[in-house]
Parts: structure tokens; C-alpha cells; sequence
């Protein structure tokens, strides 16, 4: 799967579907004014029964034609007005991510920190996703009260994304299984899917609220009593005809609206199911948990009433399709495990009450253990159990092909998802702890700063002790062991594991760590690539950095040749090679651009400028994000390897350009 490319069928399938809600909008809008000229019409016409006065005045209206410009205009603003707002009240409802959609329907956040090995299996299998795909740690949330089989993914970016699972699909699958359903969610989240199904939900109610409001105008007259004549029996006439047009209208819409919901959905599914298999690679997990919610007597039906407005969200039908399957949001069962397994007998099963977890490893629940290793890997096993044992942090050179690297942005592959749990494990016990509660966990971001010189480390514990208290300062010095063995190709990785906890804190407890983040950052009076790199990750991941206005996109590389020079030039200097070769290099991959990049001086590419420059950046189109990827690769292969440090660089450009990057270890 090619990331720039889903992103770009994503745009065009949302382009689409703009164009069929328009059309259903179109109309409803017409529907509206055949209404309305059909009961002033009538209304000219009962009048000509009431009066002869107005006999001449009727059969003028009578005669009339169609066409009321006014009535047009009128019948056109109300309804873009009604479906407008109701769209936008629905936007806001969900604006806050996906943490605020798994609420919506019943969603219980899964503590981090929890002892249920059902649920450390779930946050266990996230983890390893969210590593190997480069994604954000997504909040993780438990739909209590669901006993089906389901699971979605929501969010309007990687950085506010949300997975949820049912309390059935927590106890009925397996890990094979919980794997499968959770890579397919994470599919839907690299294909930029989780942003068009937000705006379905809120057109398809915005539509479907000019059918309430006809409803409510219906039932309010049906709750009035008493007696009416005259000009008053004209007058509820004509409200009844208002609030009958309006529901018809609505409900119609309504259909349409929901068709192309369900429509747009379907073909989506079949690329979430492959891509599950590419990525963990055993066809068996997602086809087993398709059968399972074939077999089971509930299947993937949900309760909650809210279930029904993000039923295009699931992995499975979350509520009984009606007009034939013509609103069903995804394929048949059947048609699903087929297309992953062609030789199925066609065999579905009912699935226990509960899981025997007992009888799975316990590596199954996120505690390690149950696999086996090859020498290094053991090596770095001995080191991960003891901490004080001595590990020189040395930035060593890997193998780098630019090509394969741009290839994996978004990528999900069996090797990412492999190599994910070998880094998971690497990583020692006690800071994998400390990423599960919003405490310890700034203290782990602080630990990943500390400078390799003790009189630097003092330092810094001290000034952690001052701006973040001493309970932080005499964790962090708890920590610091167990920092000296960490791989230097964990670092990142371990930094992606904090978000979930990170974000539990308040706003004030957000900005004194941001502070403190800062001070660690310059307490040396300069900036290492590492440091910048973790810095700008953080803080872009959880949203504390200045936002650019995402409204803005750049199209031409003509307006970026400055903010790309400095990103060159920066990232040929940070290597100890040849500074203008490795810009060359970078340079030959934007044609568009020949003549109008020239290598800076440090002074002018340090941290500062790339920051600056990377928030322009930040907001281009896809194609320079791609090429700008491209480019960047080449300098830093110019040598043929990447060393660590160049890699954290890189992968913070890529957080910056809002592009998921796998661990550059992988991209061998």
C-alpha cells in the first residue's frame, strides 16, 4: 500500500462524495420548492371555494407560472441553513477526536495502567501496532455494555485518533484474532478514512434534521386540541402541509444521504481486510474474527442508540440493514473472508463465552515471555533485565535506501510489525511501567534527555527538581540505570508509548511539563539533533505547539525553495561527510527546482531556521511532502547508511509533515 497514494484516492473518494451529498442537497432543495409552490397553489385554489371575490385571483394563481424566483431563493437558504448548522452542531460533537466518539457511545477509556489481561493484551497489540506503523499511540477504549462482536477506529488526525473494541470482542477473540481487527482499524487510519467518515455523519444528519423538524412540526399539531374555523383552518392547513413536505423531504434526503454512506463504505472494507493480512501476515486472524461474528447469535450488533450514526465506522454491520441491504455499510461476511481466503468452506463458529487467556502465553497479555530469540536479540534481553549493567550509546550507521524508506511511510508490513515487538522488548520493564501513568511518564521524556556526562545528568536532575518538584527528580534518578541500556533506536519509540498517559493531564499540568521539556532542552545552552527531534515530536503530537493554518496549503514548489534549502543544507551538515555532495544528492530530486537551491552556511540552516521552515512546510500538498521526503532521503543516503541521530531527525520531519514513519531500523 503506497500511503501518498490511499491519501489521494482518500481525497478524491471525499471530492466524490461532496459531489453526491450536493446532489442529494440539490434535491431536497427542489423537492422543498415543488412543495411550497404546490400548497400555494392549493391554497389559491381553496380560497377561490371560499370566496367568489377571489375567483379572479385564483385562476391567476392557477394559471401562473412555476417559476418564483423569491420562493426559490427562500426554499434554497432555508435549507442550506437547516443542513448547514445541523452539520456543523454534528462537527462539533466529534471536533475533539476520537476519544470524544468512543464516549459518545458508551466508550470506557482502558486505564494504562490496569492489571485485566484481557485488556493489557488490547493496550499490548496497540502498542505494537502504533510502533511499527508510525502512528501516534491512539487512545484505547472499551465499549462496556456491547456484548457483540465490533470494533472502529475515530479521529480527525493520526495525533487524535481513538481504537475501540466491544466487551465481546475483548473476551471472545483470540490474540491472533484482537490482532487482525485492531490492524484492519489501523488501515482505515493510514488511508485517511476516520476524517471522511466524521464528515459523512455530519452531512447525513444535517440532512436528516429537515425530516425531524417536519416530524416535531407534525406531532405539536396533533398534541393541539380544540375547535378552529375560517382563516384559522387555512392556517393549519397550510402548517400541515409545511411540516408533511418537510418530513418527506427530510426523510428522503435522509435515504439517499444514508446510501451513499453505506456505498462509500463498502468498497473501504475489502482494503482494510487486505491490509490486515499484509501486515501481520496471518490471514488467519482477521478471517477468524469474521467468522466468529458470522457464527455468533448477536454478530457485530451494537446497542447503544448512538451506534447507528457511525455504523460506517466498524468493522462489522452494526445494526440490521434495511431497503434490502441497500443502507448495509459493508459487504456480507461471506464475500469478506473469501476475498482473504478463497479455499474457505464456508464454516462459521460460534465463539466461547470468554476466551481461556490462561492458556495463551503470557506474552499474549503484554507481559513478555513465550518466544524465542536469536543471539543479539537475547543480548539485548540480558541487558533489558539488568539495567546496571554497562551498554555503551553509540550512534551507529544502517543501511539506507531512500527508496524503501519513502515506500514504508504508512506502510503496513509483516517486517514493521516483527520489528516493533523486537524494540518493545528491548526495552527494560520498569520505563515500559512508567509509560502507563501521566506522572512517571513525564519523568521518562525527561530521562530521554539526560546528557551522557554525569555533571550534565546532576544538572539536570536538579533542574527537574526545581521546576517539576522532587517526587520528579527522585523518580528520574530511580530511572537513570535503566536509561543507560535503552537501544538508541528506542528512544523515539519509547517517547510514542507516553502519549496515551500524556494527554490525561490538565492544561496547567500540560504547560509546566512543556516548560520543563524546554529547560532540559537548553540547559546546555545548544540544541542536539536528538533533542530538537524529540522536542518537536511531543510537543506536535500532543498539540501544544503553535498549530499552522491548516486552511493555508502550498501547491508550488516555487514558494517553498527557501524553507526546502534550509531543510537540505541542515540535514547535509548534520552529517560528518561531504556536506555539499549529500546536498547535491538531495538537490537532483527536485528538477522543478534546478537553479534555485544553493547549500547555506550552519549559521543559516540551524534548528531554529528548520523549524521555522518545517512549519511551512507543515502545510504543502502531499506531492511536496513527498518529494521533500524524497529529496531528504537522498542527502542522507549520499554515504549509503543513516546514523541514529540523522534517523531521529528524519522521523521528526516526517511527524511535522503529519506522515506516519515507521522505525528507520526497519528500511533495510
Amino acid at each position: 500500500m503506497d500511503f501518498f497514494e490511499a491519501q489521494d484516492r482518500a481525497k478524491k473518494r471525499t471530492n466524490w462524495l461532496v459531489f453526491l451529498f450536493a446532489l442529494a442537497l440539490g434535491g431536497t432543495v427542489l423537492g422543498g420548492y415543488a412543495s411550497a409552490m404546490l400548497a400555494i397553489n392549493h391554497s389559491g385554489d381553496f380560497s377561490r371555494e371560499r370566496s367568489r371575490r377571489h375567483e379572479y385571483q385564483a385562476l391567476q394563481m392557477k394559471d401562473r407560472s412555476w417559476w418564483d424566483p423569491r420562493v426559490f431563493l427562500g426554499v434554497s437558504l432555508g435549507t442550506f441553513t437547516v443542513v448547514g448548522l445541523a452539520s456543523l452542531y454534528k462537527w462539533s460533537q466529534m471536533r475533539d477526536g476520537g476519544s470524544a466518539i468512543a464516549e459518545m457511545v458508551g466508550g470506557r477509556a482502558v486505564d494504562l495502567k490496569t492489571t485485566d489481561l484481557r485488556e493489557r493484551k488490547l493496550l499490548n497489540v496497540v502498542e505494537e501496532m502504533s510502533i511499527a506503523s508510525g502512528i501516534p499511540m491512539p487512545a484505547v477504549y472499551v465499549l462496556e455494555d456491547e456484548p457483540g462482536l465490533n470494533a472502529f477506529a475515530a479521529g480527525l488526525t493520526t495525533a487524535d485518533a481513538a481504537v475501540a473494541v466491544t466487551r465481546g470482542t475483548l473476551d471472545k477473540l483470540t490474540r491472533d484474532e484482537l490482532q487482525g481487527v485492531i490492524a484492519h482499524e489501523f488501515s482505515h487510519i493510514l488511508n485517511g478514512d476516520m476524517r471522511l467518515n466524521v464528515r459523512i455523519t455530519s452531512v447525513v444528519f444535517g440532512i436528516l434534521v429537515i425530516g425531524l423538524m417536519g416530524r416535531g412540526i407534525l406531532q405539536s399539531l396533533g398534541q393541539g386540541s380544540g375547535r378552529s374555523s375560517g382563516k384559522k383552518d387555512n392556517s393549519i392547513f397550510a402548517i400541515l402541509a409545511i411540516g408533511l413536505a418537510l418530513m418527506i423531504l427530510g426523510y428522503v434526503g435522509y435515504f439517499f444521504g444514508r446510501m451513499i454512506q453505506a456505498a462509500v463504505s463498502r468498497q473501504r472494507e475489502f482494503l482494510a481486510d487486505a491490509s490486515a493480512v499484509q501486515f501481520t501476515r496471518n490471514p488467519g486472524g482477521i478471517t477468524g474474527a469474521l467468522k466468529k461474528i458470522g457464527g455468533y447469535a448477536l454478530g457485530g450488533t451494537m446497542i447503544n442508540n448512538h451506534a447507528g450514526e457511525i455504523g460506517h465506522f466498524f468493522i462489522a454491520q452494526a445494526f440490521r440493514s434495511n431497503f434490502g441491504g441497500l443502507w448495509a455499510t459493508h459487504p456480507p461476511l461471506d464475500e469478506r473472508i473469501r476475498a482473504v481466503d478463497p479455499s474457505w468452506d464456508g464454516k462459521l463458529f460460534d465463539p466461547p463465552e470468554v476466551v481461556d487467556i490462561a492458556h495463551e502465553s503470557s506474552a499474549v497479555a503484554g507481559f513478555g515471555g513465550g518466544t524465542r530469540y536469536s543471539a543479539d536479540e537475547t543480548l539485548s534481553r540480558v541487558h533489558a533485565a539488568q539495567p546496571d549493567l554497562p551498554r555503551p550509546r553509540t550512534f551507529v550507521s544502517l543501511p539506507f535506501k531512500p527508496v524503501a524508506v519513502v515506500a514504508d511511510i504508512g506502510a503496513l508490513t509483516e517486517s514493521h510489525f516483527r520489528h516493533a515487538q523486537l524494540l518493545l522488548d528491548s526495552i527494560p520493564t520498569r520505563l515500559r511501567e512508567a509509560t502507563r501513568d501521566s506522572t512517571t511518564a513525564q519523568v521518562l521524556v525527561y530521562g530521554l534527555l539526560l546528557n551522557g556526562d554525569k555533571a550534565a545528568r546532576d544538572q539536570q536532575q536538579a533542574l527537574v527538581a526545581r521546576h517539576a518538584g522532587q517526587t520528579a527528580a527522585d523518580e528520574l534518578a530511580g530511572l537513570r540505570s535503566a536509561f543507560s541500556v535503552v537501544d538508541p533506536a528506542a528512544r523515539l519509540p519509547l517517547l510514542q508509548l507516553t502519549l496515551p498517559a500524556l494527554r490525561l493531564l490538565d492544561a496547567a499540568a500540560l504547560d509546566r511539563f512543556a516548560t520543563t521539556l524546554d529547560e532540559l532542552v537548553h540547559a546546555d545552552a545548544r540544541v542536539t539533533p536528538f533533542e530538537y527531534a524529540l522536542q518537536k515530536m511531543l510537543l506536535s503530537q500532543l498539540r501544544l505547539a503553535q498549530t499552522p493554518n491548516r486552511k493555508m496549503q502550498f501547491d508550488s514548489f516555487d514558494a517553498l525553495h527557501t524553507e526546502i534549502a534550509v531543510v537540505l543544507s541542515a540535514l547535509a551538515s548534520l552529517s560528518s561527510k561531504d556536506t555539499s555532495a549529500a546536498f547535491a544528492a538531495g538537490v537532483a530530486q527536485l528538477p522543478l527546482l534546478a537553479g534555485q537551491l544553493a547549500l547555506l552556511e550552519p549559521t543559516a540552516c540551524g534548528l531554529e531556521q528548520v523549524d521555522a521552515a518545517l512549519d511551512k512546510l507543515a502545510v504543502s500538498s502531499l506531492p511536496i511532502k513527498k518529494r521533500l521526503l524524497v529529496a531528504t532521503a537522498h542527502v542522507i543516503a549520499q554515504d549509503g547508511t543513516v546514523t541514529v541521530e540523522e534517523g531521529e531527525m528524519y522521523r521528526a520531519l516526517a511527524a511535522t509533515l503529519d506522515l506516519p514513519m515507521p522505525n528507520l531500523g526497519q528500511s533495510v
